[in-house]
């Protein structure tokens, strides 16, 4: 969104408003309360996009300089003294995210977005002296819409955001050295993960680097950042101090502070279940819409902390793609580096052909399975050549991806992508993109995996609630032998959009009960790809309904069927069979996940105002994630094994000759 440009709809009349009163007579009349009284409005609702200038260090500021002159939003509301003495009056402006929230009578109502002045300390503010003359008197102030806006400690921490510098990480690299017994430590770590012991200091300097920020008083607005979807705003608006103070209670004043229980009291809740004759409050229902759409435009940045080898190559480097300052406090997007695969390996026939092509065919597959091959082993690789395999494109605002060809016997199947910078809670995620195609025209797997999904921030500050209610979290790392380590807290959180060539339906071993019988896999699915969708909730048995095996869920009149392989599999798992063609062989197609407070749907279609949905999974099955997310879109490698009964062997499947190419044109979140 261009600089001082809003997307602007309403035009402001006699705001419709809510009040509540009680029968002994007050001494005022409020009308006219209007919330944003600085834009010129033409119709219900002001829609915004969140400013991503300078976010990446402060967070999101709604409005933004370049949105208003003085980045404020300025209300307004008109008051009569209907008392027969002049005086002042007390009021106050909250504000709450509408559309991902819990409601007011929800336990967790609490961890809804709302804030109030920016300057916790300030209560509620007075009026200059209003007289009893019978006239409105027209009140104005100002508010705008921050990070962390209820200043919670868990968010503060250092003032420098991003990798670790160059200084900080040489700090650690000394420290290391000269303590012994730290170094031997990091010897022993190297050792265990196959890596010389250089990199592992350096790896080990970049982590504790990192740990030292979370020291600091700066407030990190950015690690609570502001929610997109609907606004609404409540007034609050007394006559009388001291009846201010003997009925609203400091922590509904402050909303930095905590209740005797030790915890935050959302004001929206307690104005909703409490009302007095001693004040008025209005509230005004979704009057702003703020949506986001990160720019390819701003370049992609490249973070060297995300390297395993230390002398990657930085010989593809541009103006559009590099590790500078500029594109590191301005770029919307990494290239996504991930090193979750590393110990996942590849035994493949050392034959290179052009599989998405109709070079190498299904007869050609199957007559590999029957030669006996001297097999390449490789890891799934990724790039150690920054900004060779992706190419951001600032004129059409898209981003391509290749997956690289293989060239002299260079054995490697290398995973692309890209992540976001800027982290969110909840949101409808609509991604418009050419993904490449999975299977080539006599239908043989290329094996490629096309993923759209969310992955949480890394940091202690970032835990999702706690599981509590009988054994807890199951570690994303457990496997599914020895005794299960529970823990209560942790920051894992996934969820997944992979389209992949696989089984429609599960193992035999997962149908029972109702669902005894496993269905047979339809020869029609020969030209088709499974979009399967997952919620890593890591097992919370905080979901009264949790199950494992095949089960059906109810929503909108449709029955979607799920998947855990056990009770302890940490995550929970469905599968949409779509054509290949249709996903892949037009220009564009739209993916999308919807994450709310309770919920997760999963959508797909040719435009973005006709999508399907092909996925559901509600609270009381899964354990719905409420930390910060990244949103990340890759072109991988995956085995064939993590989908069982899939029709291809991953290692029968030719190295590519030639580069295979995605296009990501528009990310919308709303």
């Amino acid at each position: 969104m261009g600089k001082k440009t809003t997307y602007l709809f309403l035009s402001i009349f006699f705001i419709y408003w809510t009040l509540f009163s009680c029968s002994k007579k007050i001494e005022f009349e409020v009308s006219y309360f209007n919330p944003i009284a600085n834009f010129s409005l033409t119709n219900k609702n002001l829609f915004l996009q969140l400013d991503y200038d300078n976010a990446f260090e402060n967070g999101f500021v709604v409005p933004s300089v370049n949105q208003t002159p003085d980045g404020k939003f300025h209300f307004s509301f008109k008051i009569k003294n209907t008392s027969e003495q002049p005086k002042n009056f007390y009021y106050k402006i909250y504000y709450q995210n509408s559309s991902y929230k819990f409601d007011e009578k929800h336990p967790f109502s609490n961890e809804n977005f709302y804030g109030s002045w920016e300057d916790l300390s300030i209560t509620f503010k007075e009026t200059e002296i209003i007289p009893a003359d019978g006239t409105l008197h027209l009140i104005t102030d100002s508010f705008r819409i921050i990070g962390n806006p209820r200043n919670e400690k868990q968010f503060f921490g250092s003032d420098k955001v991003g990798p670790a510098t160059d200084n900080e990480i040489q700090n650690k690299i000394n420290a290391i050295k000269i303590d012994s017994e730290w170094l031997k430590a990091v010897t022993e770590k190297a050792i265990n993960n196959k890596i010389n012991v250089k990199t592992q200091i350096y790896k080990d300097a970049i982590y504790t680097a990192k740990l030292d920020r979370n020291s600091g008083e700066t407030n990190n607005r950015w690690k609570r950042n502001i929610r997109v979807g609907n606004y609404e705003f409540l007034l609050v608006i007394f006559a009388d101090k001291n009846e201010l103070d003997k009925f609203i209670p400091d922590y509904i004043q402050n909303i930095s502070l905590k209740n005797s229980d030790n915890n935050y009291v959302n004001p929206f809740s307690f104005f909703s279940k409490n009302n007095s004759s001693n004040y008025e409050k209005i509230l005004v229902n979704d009057f702003l819409t703020l949506s986001a759409s990160p720019s390819f435009s701003k370049g992609i940045f490249i973070n060297k902390e995300t390297f395993v080898d230390l002398n990657y190559d930085t010989t593809n480097y541009s103006s559009l793609c590099n590790e500078n300052h500029q594109l590191q406090t301005q770029a919307n997007f990494e290239q996504f580096i991930s090193s979750f695969n590393a110990h996942f390996t590849f035994n493949n026939v050392p034959i290179i052909a052009d599989v998405n092509g109709n070079k190498y065919s299904k007869k050609d597959y199957y007559n590999s399975l029957t030669k006996t091959h001297q097999f390449i082993k490789t890891p799934i690789e990724v790039s150690n050549c920054p900004c060779k395999t992706i190419m951001p494109d600032s004129v059409n605002n898209k981003v391509a991806l290749f997956n690289p060809a293989v060239k002299d016997t260079n054995y490697r199947k290398e995973n692309v992508g890209i992540i976001t910078r800027h982290g969110l809670t909840y949101g409808k995620y609509s991604i418009k993109a050419k993904l490449p195609k999975l299977l080539n025209k006599d239908l043989l797997w290329n094996g490629l995996t096309n993923a759209i999904w969310l992955i949480y921030q890394n940091g202690e500050w970032n835990k999702r609630r706690s599981c509590s209610t009988k054994n807890g979290f199951v570690p994303k790392t457990y496997s599914g032998n020895g005794d299960i380590n529970y823990i209560k807290e942790t920051n894992y959180s996934e969820i997944d959009i992979e389209i992949v060539k696989a089984a429609r339906h599960w193992p035999v071993s997962s149908y029972s009960g109702i669902l005894s019988k496993k269905p047979k896999e339809l020869l029609s699915d020969s030209n088709k790809v499974m979009v399967t969708y997952t919620n890593w909730d890591l097992a919370c048995d905080d979901a009264p309904k949790l199950k494992n095996g095949v089960f059906n869920i109810e929503f909108q009149d449709n029955n979607f069927e799920l998947h855990r392989w056990d009770t302890w599999y940490q995550a929970v798992t469905g599968k949409y069979a779509a054509l290949n063609d249709d996903l892949f062989g037009g220009d564009y197609y739209w993916f999308q996940i919807e994450w709310k407070p309770e919920e997760i749907i999963w959508r797909i279609g040719p435009e973005k105002d006709h999508l399907k949905t092909i996925g559901y999974v509600n609270a009381n099955y899964s354990s719905i994630p409420n930390n910060q997310m990244l949103l990340v879109l890759t072109q991988e490698w995956h085995l064939e094994n993590w989908w069982p009964e899939a029709p291809f062997n991953q290692n029968y499947i030719p190295f590519p000759a030639n580069d295979i190419k995605g296009e990501i044109i528009k990310i919308e979140i709303e």
